[in-house]
């Protein structure tokens, strides 16, 4: 038999439990919800006390792994489960816009002032800013101090002209060696070169492909001529197995890379001690200019519960003292010109060449469709390199490819449907 004394204890305890569930809702209903992405993601935590005891803001961070990013900031927007606050890879911001995920930043709020402009431009979107940006990133040259001291240099010359001449007496003195690793599937290389041109990747209010475009033309041709004078060999990320090690046994005496390339040149200091490799720039057809901007955001959800707290998270997340602590985390390279006045990354060689690389970044077009531009012009280039087209004959195709991706948006700009990337 259940005595009342047991029904009341029991009543007690269920009154209880319902009463911590209410406050664990309410709690959650009041704290903000952020998506990081990658080892950002992971120590987004170490980020967090100071504001939440400023605020008193609580912040459900969640960590998510870049593989599957994209498609679960797609899936979320679908099922109208998008977080306060994202972090997001800048490429992917036309396509939230376009479809109304997003809040442009408060034009009251000084969020993006003090920005790199190629980090800026990365955020704009139909000439407007739909996000701030956080991280920033770009494409430089690392290499092997003594094979490039062996032909004479210091460092990789920053000219086209010279820089062949540097890898061809590589070459002449190590034959079974190459200059430079330039893999088949790296878009990186070939926009960085071809961003430094003065003529668009796209024309027509970016509805049409300008790849045979004098500028890239050229760049496309530099390009080749790596390959064709066995300047790199011509594989895939696949085949090409550990470059690290590879870039160790001195197969290869540059390795362009971005920003990973640091922590992962400096967790093998045992194998690549950091006295035997440096960094430059990118190569230009006259010398140092512009490379591609890349790099991470963070956005608002147009859904967002409590607007004005989320953009004070984001607010405290970018500002200049914030982007300082998390390159000390992580390795994550700041937007903000202030930033880089840390003593830290200011007598950082390294970090000092990807700063000049980044103040002259040129963001992309801020169309949904640039992914797949990309990957189509790239796999162009590389039956270029294996001998299906020449440069001219590639260009060619790489226009028509793109044309047919952005037949959609030819077709929506003449109805007006569409201005800037954004919906009319």
């Amino acid at each position: 038999m259940i005595s009342r004394r047991t029904m009341m204890g029991s009543g007690l305890a269920l009154g209880l439990t319902a009463s911590l569930n209410a406050c664990d809702r309410t709690r959650r209903a009041r704290s903000l919800t952020w998506w990081a992405i990658g080892t950002t993601g992971e120590n987004a935590p170490l980020l967090l006390p100071a504001f939440v005891r400023a605020t008193g803001i609580d912040v459900d961070v969640q960590a998510v792994p870049w593989t599957g990013a994209h498609e679960k900031l797609l899936t979320g927007f679908a099922g109208g489960s998008l977080p306060d606050v994202m972090m997001l890879d800048n490429r992917w911001l036309p396509e939230l816009a376009l479809v109304g995920a997003l809040a442009p930043p408060p034009p009251a709020w000084p969020l993006l002032a003090d920005q790199y402009p190629g980090a800026l431009a990365s955020v704009r979107v139909g000439g407007q800013a739909m996000a701030v940006p956080w991280t920033a990133d770009s494409w430089v040259q690392f290499y092997r101090r003594d094979l490039i001291a062996e032909v004479g240099y210091p460092a990789p010359p920053l000219q086209w002209e010279e820089w062949m001449r540097m890898a061809r007496a590589i070459r002449r003195l190590h034959p079974d060696r190459y200059a430079t690793l330039h893999l088949l599937d790296w878009p990186e290389p070939l926009f960085a070169f071809a961003a430094q041109q003065p003529e668009p990747f796209l024309r027509d209010r970016d509805s049409r492909g300008n790849f045979s475009s004098a500028g890239f033309r050229a760049a496309l041709a530099f390009y080749r001529a790596i390959y064709a004078e066995r300047l790199s060999p011509a594989i895939t990320g696949a085949e090409a197995g550990d470059t690290y090690i590879a870039f160790r046994r001195g197969w290869f005496a540059i390795l362009p890379s971005d920003a990973v390339a640091i922590g992962d040149l400096r967790r093998r200091a045992a194998m690549l001690p950091p006295k035997i490799w440096g960094a430059v720039a990118t190569a230009g057809a006259r010398g140092f200019g512009g490379a591609m901007a890349s790099g991470a955001c963070l956005a608002v959800s147009r859904e967002a519960r409590d607007p004005d707290r989320a953009w004070r998270l984001v607010g405290y997340l970018t500002g200049a003292t914030m982007q300082r602590r998390l390159h000390a985390i992580t390795g994550d390279l700041p937007t903000r010109s202030s930033a880089w006045a840390d003593a830290d990354l200011a007598h950082d060689a390294v970090a000092q060449t990807f700063a000049r690389q980044i103040a002259h970044g040129v963001a992309p077009p801020a169309i949904p469709e640039w992914q797949r531009i990309v990957t189509e012009v790239q796999l162009v280039a590389e039956h270029m390199v294996r001998g299906d087209y020449g440069v001219d004959a590639a260009t060619v195709e790489m226009d028509r490819r793109v044309d047919r991706i952005l037949r959609k948006r030819r077709w929506l700009l003449d109805r007006g449907r569409i201005d800037g990337g954004l919906a009319a």
